[in-house]
């Protein structure tokens, strides 16, 4: 019985190894090659027990070493494998495009014609799905991350230079505004990509905490859905302009139709439903809830990345 834990166990390493970076398993080749190369042996110096062990372990340093080797191989091997079928799948056949077309490629000629930064998670080729005009069950099918980087292209197009914050913890801001060469921002954006959902009061206060400890007396919470009375009197007291997937739609549509038409081919650039991870920036994928529990969408480089987000339920 503890035999076969042992080997499982050792079997649940490997596979978490080579589902890793390959650069990890090379760092521990070469950190277990010195180690028992040179490390242990000056360590153990004073005590003949451990000088015997430690002088037996030296000689099979390199073949310990290429172990880790052998698996950065296997990681290196899958890693590639993935692009190459996620680069397939981007693939879209007919209508005069080389249905070989890879996604790096469509991303390139995109930017092109939008005149627009196309975000890197846009992997897939253009459908004959897409949406042809702004309309609000667009902005609210729009995964939180591409949600965040329109909102910031929006501010761009109206000469209002501004920039995302970074995947990880965001401190409650999800958009830097700046109006002047300062270099400080003098407005900050929360965004909330939540389907029809309300925003209720509670992340409106948390702003305010945000705007408190930034020293910045104006903020923009924008949302795909709609708030409820109370978030709308707290954000009306505190210098807090809501904006609503219905007022977004009217701000969009009040662009220029070039700017309106750019904006649109941003945000629709390959699979721009499917939520990304917040850590790693990669699409997730949908895992189905076990014991009755919710599904919900888990990163697809699980068990190295262990971030999950829930399913998104209309209000």
């Amino acid at each position: 019985m503890g035999s076969a834990s042992r080997s499982r166990n050792k079997a649940a390493s490997s596979s978490s190894l080579v589902s890793s970076p390959w650069q990890i398993s090379v760092a521990l080749a070469a950190l277990t090659y010195v180690g028992l190369k040179w490390v242990l042996p000056g360590l153990v110096i004073g005590n003949p027990i451990l000088k015997a062990l430690a002088g037996a372990l030296a000689p099979q340093a390199g073949l310990f070493a290429g172990v880790f080797l052998f698996i950065a191989v296997l990681a290196f091997v899958k890693t590639k494998a993935g692009q190459v079928r996620r680069g397939d799948s981007a693939a879209t056949p007919g209508s005069g495009i080389d249905h070989r077309l890879s996604a790096i490629n469509y991303r390139r000629e995109l930017q092109g014609f939008a005149g627009l930064p196309v975000p890197e998670n846009a992997v897939s080729s253009p459908g004959a799905g897409k949406p042809a005009v702004w309309t609000i069950e667009l902005i609210r099918d729009i995964e939180w991350k591409r949600f965040e980087d329109v909102c910031q292209q929006y501010y761009e197009s109206k000469g209002i230079r501004s920039e995302t914050t970074a995947l990880g913890p965001d401190g409650g801001i999800d958009i830097r505004l700046f109006q002047d060469d300062s270099g400080k921002a003098t407005s900050i954006v929360q965004c909330k990509a939540w389907g029809e959902r309300f925003v209720g009061v509670k992340p409106v206060r948390e702003l305010l905490g945000v705007m408190t400890h930034e020293k910045i007396v104006k903020a923009f919470f924008m949302t795909s859905g709609k708030y409820s009375d109370e978030a709308k009197d707290f954000a009306k007291a505190n210098r807090i302009t809501l904006i609503d997937g219905e007022m977004f739609l009217m701000m969009i549509n009040r662009l220029p139709e070039p700017a309106s038409d750019k904006l649109l081919a941003f945000a629709t650039a390959g699979d721009y439903r499917t939520p990304s991870c917040p850590r790693c920036g990669v699409k997730m994928r949908a895992v189905k809830g076990r014991g009755g529990k919710a599904d919900f969408w888990g990163c697809q480089r699980y068990p190295a990345c262990r971030q999950r987000l829930g399913m998104r339920r209309a209000g």
